[in-house]
């Protein structure tokens, strides 16, 4: 039965600023009495409807509030029925602590994973789908550890015991280093800060939680083993392929997700113009004398993309096969941390190659080769010298072993 609107009704505390989350209030009188009691709720004025008392069908979230606020005023009425029969005296201190006990109840209702997926809906149209992938994992990250732990993970669990026990989880049970663990972290907040915006979330300490990360080492090929794989000769259909979008990354200095969406109707003039995937930012990309090649051999009026369409996954898989096909060998250092714990292995440089080295080899042999960091940074759509700091490093440290070998 629905309570009687006559009785309880719904406004809020202001009006004034129609995009300024304000508080949702209920307001009940009885026997000359009157309780007004905040919902624990917010909500922009522009989404309410003054003459209905609800959220419109506009608000993101509508369903589930409207349906909060039915929940908590039948409670009321019903709990001030019992008392009322029972002869029991109502004061307005009762009825606030019984809206407070059902109001913690109902928010244990809501599930965190519940909240995880209307915050991926409501992503779609507004983050990349790489993002978006980030977050799906995260997700289920946080789903194999309440599993694990043998919880029922709730916002409130979200405080710094939490940040011990889920960092330690991802370090021993996950086997995870401190960098992975890092991005989990970072889209972890995302979400609790639009939990936190959306009313769902009222403790702030996941903002003081933090997982160290160390800075990658860079891999890339040398110009000289660019060429090796360029000019390899290749039997196989698939790896001479691969080969070659590796190899078009390689001189244009596009991304795998840029690749995988590259049309035909991208390269005209001799120039690649496209929106990035990851940034949306436009580029313009000239073909050079190694890249122009490789577009004629994918150039067609039959098929809307340039490249056949591959998985990263496989792509990084393939690019294994082929450094070890051209004997890419050269031994480099892999050091992980977990935890505390360094991690390190020598191996030839073919298990380190994925489709991201294509990148790495573009900017830095552009720059060993004498192009300007200007232009590199437009073609690759950097916009700040910072991230280059650590190529012009590797640019030194590479000309200091040419030195070597000629002049020992």
């Amino acid at each position: 039965m629905e309570y009687n609107k006559n009785l309880i009704k719904f406004n809020l505390k202001s009006l004034k600023d129609p995009d300024k989350k304000t508080q949702i209030f209920m307001v009940f009188v009885f026997k000359g009495k009157r309780i007004r009691y905040y919902v624990q709720r917010r909500i922009e004025p522009k989404y309410w409807n003054v003459k209905n008392q609800r959220a419109e069908t506009k608000y993101p979230n509508y369903r589930d509030l409207n349906t909060f606020l039915n929940t908590i005023a039948n409670f009321l009425e019903k709990e001030y029925n019992n008392l009322d029969i029972i002869d029991e005296k109502v004061t307005i201190e009762k009825l606030r602590v019984l809206l407070d006990e059902r109001i913690r109840k109902e928010d244990k209702k809501q599930s965190l994973f519940n909240r995880y997926d209307e915050f991926l809906e409501a992503s779609k149209n507004v983050r990349r789908i790489n993002t978006l992938k980030s977050h799906k994992s995260t997700k289920k990250k946080l789903e194999e550890f309440e599993k694990f732990k043998k919880i029922n993970l709730t916002f409130e669990n979200f405080d710094s015991k939490f940040d011990v026990q889920f960092k330690d989880y991802l370090i021993k049970q996950a086997k995870l280093t401190n960098n992975t663990i890092s991005k989990y972290y970072r889209t972890l907040k995302v979400f609790m800060n639009w939990a936190t915006e959306k009313g769902y979330n009222k403790s702030l300490d996941f903002q003081k939680f933090k997982a160290r990360q160390t800075e990658g080492e860079i891999y890339f090929l040398t110009w000289e083993e660019l060429m090796t794989v360029y000019s390899k000769e290749i039997e196989s259909e698939k790896l001479k392929k691969v080969r070659d979008i590796f190899c078009f990354a390689c001189f244009t200095g596009l991304r795998f997700s840029d690749i995988a969406n590259l049309k035909q109707e991208n390269v005209h003039n001799g120039f690649i113009e496209l929106n990035t995937i990851k940034t949306g930012t436009k580029t313009r990309i000239p073909l050079n004398k190694f890249s122009q090649p490789i577009y004629e051999r994918f150039k067609s009026d039959e098929t809307v993309f340039l490249f056949p369409s591959i998985s990263n996954q496989k792509m990084n898989d393939y690019l294994k096969e082929l450094g070890e096909l051209a004997e890419i060998n050269e031994p480099v250092n892999i050091i992980h941390y977990s935890g505390t714990i360094r991690k390190e292995e020598i191996v030839p440089k073919y298990k380190v190659l994925t489709f991201h080295v294509a990148r790495k080899t573009f900017i830095t042999n552009a720059m060993i080769r004498g192009m300007s960091t200007e232009v590199i940074m437009d073609i690759t759509t950097h916009n700040s010298h910072k991230s280059f700091t650590r190529y012009f490093k590797i640019v030194d440290e590479h000309k200091k072993e040419q030195m070597n070998k000629v002049f020992g």
